[in-house]
């Protein structure tokens, strides 16, 4: 539940009768949602509810006057009122006596005729929750304690928000009280779904009691198709577990769908919940035959477990014309695979667009090359190698081209760079990259393990410059290091301009300058990423100081990109 503190209205319902039932707790009493706040919030909330009690006290005295006046004439309404309805009652009772016959029972007993109502109270206990254990969620000193618990649906209907309370002990002590939801906004019948509860942080902790929240179903829902990905991937980069995937709205009946949410949940080859994640789809209404995707974080713990398995759930509404939405609830619809996620290097940026391309979207990476090393020198004398990228494809644009080289000095491993910073590549673009050598001399050799690729038609997405070079003057200039040692090292001003032929404006240019020797092999480049934006038929210039890292440079040749 969620409140709105500008008319104290439940957010679920709208009701506007919400009661505290605990810390920092508020419980609608209409629809038996409930809300964890924070403490200023809580505070705030004490201070609008007394107001709502004090400004309500006002009004009934002023009205309990005009109540005590009308009560006589409201007596005389009411006793005409019950004797017109049972004249009518008996009227009516001898009609369909007459048309019907006599209403007793095969047993000869009379029947009672009562209006039925909805009873809306689910029973508690037909939540059953499973062993709580104690996790670490996070890493490192990061890491924090919170309570496993596994909850399963076993009342035979949907459950709206259903909630946990954990009570936690330190013998006979009583510690602290937090609260959790579950992490789907509808609980189907037979479904289980894992909750995180916070644990008191620096606190012996020896027992906790766990005692299921009010329960209800949810409103306004309609039954319907379960969703699916039609495109899911589980990715792995360290410690780092996403789900992404793609939902399409292939709905027969043209419905608007949105308000997606996804559960992932993580097992290992026994069967316990080693980590899950929630998520929300990218776009809010899907119309139908669009598509969008879903990226999902997944907490995991449990780590010295290999992921065996894993499943997701999708829960989705009907959008009407005026906006509104309704739950759509689906039988059998947790999905389950068995196996493990793929792993991908973790200095890998690996888009949601790009894990899910189809295969006609995707970037041949044969297309890409990695140019021989230029060896060379830093500022203070330290190896370093030049390389670049290369798009060898005649009629193809990479987009966020990216991979990890690996860097070896002999047999040595040397760690990896992460080639980043790029929006696309075009065919014949040249991208420079450095590698500096952590625990090696020499990098002898590279391997590189390249990220999922999209593809571009020409033109592209870039908008046209033009970028002209007017000067350059080598200079040399001197580094202190650690106060004790001098280096000098060799650079070159490079002026220019910038100007844009368009007709419209350009902005966020991004600019690498490269220096060349007489063989064409990279000797040094730099980034200005400080240009400001360009408007139609105008220039800007630029002064940029380019380290010289290699043999001479005899010529300068530039990259850039726009936004």
């Amino acid at each position: 539940m969620t409140i709105d503190l500008q008319t104290l209205k439940c957010g679920e319902c709208g009701s506007s009768v919400l009661k505290r039932t605990g810390l920092n707790e508020y419980t609608c009493e209409h629809c038996g949602s409930v809300t964890l706040v924070e403490d200023n919030v809580s505070d705030r909330l004490e201070r609008v509810l007394d107001q709502v009690k004090n400004e309500a006290g006002r009004r009934l005295a002023a009205e309990q006057a005009q109540q005590q006046a009308l009560a006589m004439r409201k007596v005389g309404v009411v006793v005409a009122v019950v004797l017109g309805v049972a004249v009518l009652v008996g009227v009516v009772g001898m009609f369909v006596g007459g048309r019907h016959g006599d209403t007793r029972s095969a047993s000869g007993t009379p029947r009672s005729v009562v209006a039925a109502v909805a009873d809306r109270t689910i029973p508690i206990d037909g939540l059953k929750l499973g062993e709580p254990r104690q996790v670490l969620v996070g890493s490192g000193s990061s890491a924090q304690a919170k309570l496993l618990v596994v909850a399963r649906n076993e009342t035979g209907k949907p459950l709206s928000r259903a909630g946990i309370r954990a009570t936690y002990y330190d013998g006979d002590s009583k510690l602290d009280e937090r609260s959790e939801m579950l992490p789907v906004a509808v609980l189907e019948p037979g479904e289980s779904a894992p909750a995180l509860i916070d644990m008191p942080s620096g606190k012996n902790v020896t027992r906790q009691e766990l005692r299921v929240q009010k329960l209800a179903e949810p409103y306004n829902a309609v039954q319907g198709p379960r969703m699916a990905f039609s495109r899911v991937r589980l990715i792995q980069q360290g410690e780092r577990v996403r789900l992404v995937g793609r939902i399409v709205n292939d709905r027969k009946d043209a419905a608007v769908v949105g308000g997606f949410e996804v559960l992932a949940t993580l097992y290992d080859d026994a069967g316990q919940v080693i980590g899950f994640g929630h998520g929300y789809g990218q776009a809010n209404e899907v119309p139908a035959g669009a598509r969008t995707s879903v990226d999902v974080s997944i907490a995991r713990f449990g780590r010295a477990a290999a992921i065996a398995a894993w499943d997701y759930r999708i829960g989705y509404s009907t959008v009407e014309a005026s906006g509104s939405r309704t739950p759509v609830l689906s039988a059998d619809r947790v999905i389950r695979t068995v196996g493990a996620p793929e792993n991908f290097n973790p200095d890998l940026r690996l888009g949601t667009d790009d894990l899910l391309a189809d295969d006609s979207e995707r970037f041949d990476e044969k297309q890409l090359e990695l140019l021989p090393l230029v060896a060379g020198r830093s500022n203070i004398q330290r190896p370093l190698f030049l390389t670049e990228l290369v798009n060898r494809s005649n009629d193809a644009i990479v987009l966020a081209p990216g991979g990890a080289i690996a860097r070896f000095g002999g047999n040595k491993a040397d760690g990896s760079t992460a080639i980043t910073g790029l929006a696309y590549l075009y065919p014949g673009e040249r991208f420079p990259i450095l590698l500096e050598p952590r625990d090696v001399e020499r990098i002898t050799q590279t391997r590189i393990e390249w990220k999922p690729m999209r593809r571009a038609a020409l033109p592209g997405p870039r908008k046209p410059l033009e970028v002209k070079v007017t000067g350059t003057k080598a200079e040399t200039g001197s580094v202190l290091l650690n106060f004790s040692q001098r280096f000098s090292y060799r650079s070159v001003e490079v002026t220019g301009s910038v100007t844009n032929p368009g007709t419209a404006i350009v902005g966020k240019v991004r600019l690498w300058v490269s220096l060349r020797d007489r063989n064409g092999q990279l000797t040094g480049f730099k980034l200005m990423d400080n240009l400001p934006a360009i408007a139609p038929g105008e220039s800007v210039p630029f002064q940029v100081n380019v380290e010289q890292n290699a043999r001479d440079f005899a010529t300068v040749t530039t990259l850039y990109q726009t936004e």
